[in-house]
């Protein structure tokens, strides 16, 4: 049997490795998990893996104590699998450990998104860079990545893997939708593109087209400021709510089921997580075209994928759902019979031959 470690060091999508350690798991893998467990993500689920490490609860240490609890212990593993390096962003040490780690033991490095959000910076970019230069085994998750994870290191073994769907489990418990609800959930940031979203509600206003958008999240609190005043001026506080609250899982999971489409007007993206969790509680999404959102979610009737800035596009693709919405969910809900998770056992498989 082989022992796989799964590393997310500070718990960045607990819900995603929760769901990526249950696929890599089977008769002939034992998976457990490094870093930080957020009780607060997993408590919907009846079974959660085993997670190791140091828990101090200061996110910082607990992050530097666990690579070191890494290096000492990795030779209890067979594999890791590493994703979230997020110190790269600041300094190179990281990179000089993974390659360090790799001479040593089967290494694959998961790549969700290729730079981190809202970072510009060129030197951010070349750190990352780096890593996937270092990387010997890279996973990825859409054809957009992997090719410029080509470009970048032409020599890595590029693995690609699937992103299944979050909750499929929880339709069933799904409450009344109610029909002209939107919903943005997640951290309130300048690259989802919210004040496109309070501009698409201006214009249906404007139209005397009733709909609802509640943004639920945490936020920098001047952005929130910034974005309330966006309301005010725009004239559509009777339409739009913003709850700046981290969202737990069972939270997210009422709010999303109960909504009649999720709103994605992300200005840059490689892909996004919630999209997921919208397709498996059976619910559309209205989306730019960037990232993998037309390659995942386009030309399927499950969704509307527009032309990234296109207000007008987005309105009218809000409206379609609106007056299609039981065919749209119909139609999701013959999406992915298959569990696309278990066939990610690629990623051992691939490292082994």
């Amino acid at each position: 049997m082989k022992k796989i470690l799964v590393v997310d060091f500070n718990g960045t999508s607990s819900v995603y490795t929760h769901y990526l350690s249950n696929g890599l798991k089977s008769e002939k893998n034992q998976v457990k998990i490094l870093g930080k467990k957020k009780p607060e993500f997993l408590d919907v689920f009846e079974d959660c893996n085993e997670y190791l490490g140091v828990k101090t609860g200061i996110k910082l240490i607990d992050y530097i104590l666990n690579w070191f609890w890494l290096l000492i212990n990795y030779k209890n593993f067979d594999c890791i699998v590493i994703q979230w390096l997020q110190l790269v962003k600041f300094f190179k040490l990281e990179v000089y450990i993974v390659s360090y780690l790799q001479s040593r033991i089967p290494l694959v490095y998961i790549v969700h998104n290729l730079y981190p959000h809202n970072s510009k910076k060129g030197k951010v970019r070349r750190r990352y860079n780096a890593l996937y230069r270092t990387c010997n085994n890279i996973a990825v998750q859409t054809k957009e990545v992997k090719k410029t994870i080509k470009t970048i290191n032409p020599k890595a073994n590029i693995i690609r893997i699937e992103h299944g769907l979050f909750f499929k489990d929880f339709r069933k418990n799904r409450p009344q939708t109610v029909p002209t609800k939107c919903l943005m959930v997640g951290y309130v940031t300048k690259y989802k593109g919210v004040e496109d979203a309070l501009r698409v509600v201006q214009k249906l206003k404007n139209q005397n087209i009733v709909v609802t958008l509640d943004i639920i999240g945490l936020g920098n609190p001047c952005y929130i400021d910034e974005l309330n005043k966006k309301i005010e001026s725009l004239q559509v506080s009777d339409r739009v709510k913003i709850i700046s609250k981290e969202v737990s899982t069972k939270r997210m999971i009422d709010k999303i089921s109960e909504a009649s489409m999720l709103w994605l007007p992300y200005r840059e993206i490689s892909q996004s997580g919630v999209s997921y969790t919208a397709m498996g509680l059976g619910v559309p999404i209205v989306g730019y075209d960037v990232g993998n959102f037309k390659e995942a979610f386009g030309e399927k009737n499950i969704s509307e994928i527009v032309s990234k800035g296109n207000i007008d596009e987005f309105s009218s693709a809000v409206i379609k759902i609106i007056e299609n919405n039981i065919f749209y969910k119909r139609n999701i809900g013959k999406l992915f019979t298959n569990d696309l998770w278990k066939m990610n056992k690629t990623i051992i498989e691939n490292i082994f031959e």
